[in-house]
């Protein structure tokens, strides 16, 4: 059995380290099949260089004896105040393009997770483990070895839950599974937009992304998260958004569909893929055509060219309500934290869970109690 192997740990600290290990982080993206290619070296990598060069990223191996890779965790500095004290932190990227983290363990494996977490020694105290996908007992099978190793924990909390769409047969007949009013709004908006006129859904594949990347840029900025400083994109969101497209493996590249109205781009959809799958990165759409619902046009040739292709699944890769009407099911996440071990470390478990009570009561403060009667 896999808990019972023997496994040995490495840490890769620095961007040049890490760089190293791209081939074999990219195998075992490969061997493991999930959440691609969120979880592969392409993506991680850009991650790492865009947004936490100065986070001192550090990637954790685990191998087994035949020096196969069973394990790997990319980890970047995230202090944080607590009471007025801060806490030196690591954990997983955290950033606007990372949404989920998957540390490549195979189910059971607890003498690679073991040696995962027991080679994290970076002076932390606290170590944050969040959006794992809640599959084969993943969150409780790290807990279980922070235990062994004498670390102090939070019991795993929910995390993000992503949808997606299980496809088979034809668009029509995905279609014919959706609720009437879905299928009812998505035909009449395709037909206004048609006799309105010069409309067009453009597809860009691959390599031909880099070309199109300022009709996306140029939507983005009309959008409302572009409108919103919060969230609107910023050199290093496009910086990494071009990043990916040397990065990331031909098969991975995906497409970016743009929707043209009266001769300008007004929807802008960034697809990435995996073997059988695409999945949806980014959705913009210019506020100014939103009655036109153009990012819903974008969406229905995407999905119907899923459909045509003979794909198995589109990862909407988020929740909302948008993705409701089209979702056929949904991947839970589970989110996990370790303390460092010994008097320190309970302490600042118990100051975390007293501030997380003040927070709590403060918001129930805020909150209008309901009206009697």
């Amino acid at each position: 059995m896999a808990d019972v192997l023997p496994a040995t740990a490495q840490t890769y600290r620095g961007l040049d380290e890490i760089a190293a290990l791209f081939d074999e982080w990219q195998a075992a993206s490969l061997r493991h099949g999930r959440n691609r290619p969120y979880c592969g070296a392409g993506y991680g990598m850009a991650v790492l260089e865009t947004y936490h060069k100065d986070d001192d990223p550090v990637v954790v191996v685990a191998r087994g004896a035949d020096g196969q890779l069973r394990g790997l965790m990319p980890l970047v500095r995230r202090d944080l105040v607590r009471m007025g004290l801060r806490v030196r932190e690591y954990g997983f990227p955290n950033n606007p393009n990372v949404i989920l983290n998957d540390p490549l363990v195979a189910a059971g494996d607890n003498a690679a997770l073991v040696a995962l977490l027991g080679a994290i020694d970076l002076g932390q105290d606290s170590l944050i483990l969040d959006h794992m996908p809640a599959v084969d007992g993943l969150a409780s099978g790290m807990g279980g070895a922070a235990a062994g190793l004498r670390l102090t924990q939070d019991a795993p909390r929910p995390a993000r839950s992503l949808y997606f769409a299980t496809l088979g047969g034809s668009y029509d007949d995905f279609l014919a599974t959706r609720s009437r009013n879905h299928r009812w709004q998505l035909k009449k908006t395709i037909r206004k937009a048609e006799e309105a006129g010069a409309l067009e859904v453009r597809r860009y594949r691959g390599g031909e992304i880099r070309a199109a990347l300022p009709d996306w840029w140029a939507v983005e900025q009309r959008s409302w998260q572009g409108q919103n400083p919060a969230s609107a994109m910023d050199d290093a969101d496009r910086a990494f958004h071009t990043a990916l497209l040397d990065r990331l493996q031909p098969e991975e590249l995906g497409d970016l569909w743009i929707t043209m109205m009266e001769g300008r781009p007004v929807a802008a959809l960034r697809m990435l893929a995996a073997p059988g799958v695409v999945s949806v990165h980014t959705m913009h759409f210019d506020a100014g055509y939103r009655k036109q619902a153009p990012g819903l046009i974008a969406f229905d040739a995407m999905f119907r060219a899923a459909c045509e292709e003979g794909l198995t699944e589109v990862d909407m890769h988020g929740r909302t309500e948008f993705f409701t009407r089209w979702a056929t099911g949904q991947r839970a996440h589970e989110t996990l934290r370790l303390y460092r071990g010994g008097i320190k470390g309970g302490l600042i478990r118990r100051g975390r869970q007293a501030s997380l009570r003040l927070s709590g009561l403060a918001q129930k403060c805020k909150t209008p109690a309901k009206a009697e009667g």
